[in-house]
């Protein structure tokens, strides 16, 4: 699910919450983001760095927002796709509690 965004750095972070029989959570967080299509809640989720003609299928033209050393990412997840413009992404997994401070964030964002 999208647990938190900051527009003003372009933070998205992505958090999966704990569920039996996996007592962890796991981050992801973009940096950069550009632009985006995704769902705010999702079950199952697959991220694919690709190719920006992959945007040319979105009519919102995310395309004209990449700027030098972005990078896409096609979303896929069950019965929907979606995409990602944006920077690096980085991932976490660990036993927090689904509202605890991410160990990807640092003073950007506290919750």
């Amino acid at each position: 699910m999208v647990f938190s965004y900051s527009a003003s750095h372009g933070l998205l972070l992505l958090r999966s919450p704990k569920a039996n029989p996996t007592p962890t959570r796991v981050d992801v967080l973009i940096q950069d983001v550009r632009a985006i299509e995704i769902r705010s809640w999702f079950d199952g989720i697959e991220i694919l760095e690709v190719q920006s003609d992959y945007l040319r299928e979105f009519r919102s033209n995310p395309i004209e927002m990449l700027g030098s050393g972005n990078r896409v990412y096609a979303l896929r997840g069950n019965g929907w796709q979606g995409f990602i413009a944006g920077g690096i992404v980085s991932t976490h997994e660990d036993e927090g509690e689904f509202s605890a401070p991410s160990k990807l964030m640092g003073n950007e964002l506290k919750w």
